[in-house]
């Protein structure tokens, strides 16, 4: 007999068989559908949001109240500068925004969904934004 157990090995650890390969498949089916769900809310949202989703007859009936028009002016002027940003190093397509005040936007938005009640404001202001001259 020992005086220690030092000498003795340890118990050898039982696996189910085939235990790695029950986890590798549960992972990937969770990969897999993680991949679906995403791919499937790409396919089906909005190219607009917020805001610029709105059709234009409902954004014609709700202009003229100050903080509507606020909202609409600033989130014009936001998609107008981020339409100007110059991410692929082009400058000709860049516009000259110097021109464009709040009063301007309201103005170019209440004629163009006049015109257009079934367009969006995003509509609205990209048409905007493609009617302002290039940038030299």
């Amino acid at each position: 007999m020992t005086d220690t157990f030092n000498d003795q090995k340890p118990p050898a650890k039982r696996r189910l068989p085939g235990l790695r390969l029950k986890r590798a498949a549960g992972g990937l089916t969770v990969l897999i559908g993680m991949s679906y769900a995403i791919g499937s809310f790409a396919a089906h949202a909005p190219s607009d949001v917020g805001i610029g989703a709105s059709s234009c007859a409902a954004t014609i009936e709700m202009l003229g109240d100050a903080h509507f028009d606020r909202i609409v002016t600033a989130w014009s002027s936001g998609f107008i500068s981020g339409s100007n940003a110059d991410p692929v190093g082009d400058p000709s397509r860049q516009r000259d925004i110097a021109t464009v005040s709040e009063a301007s936007i309201l103005r170019h938005v209440r004629t163009y969904c006049a015109a257009n009640p079934t367009e969006t404001l995003a509509s609205a202001v990209e048409r905007l934004f493609a009617s302002l001259p290039d940038y030299h």
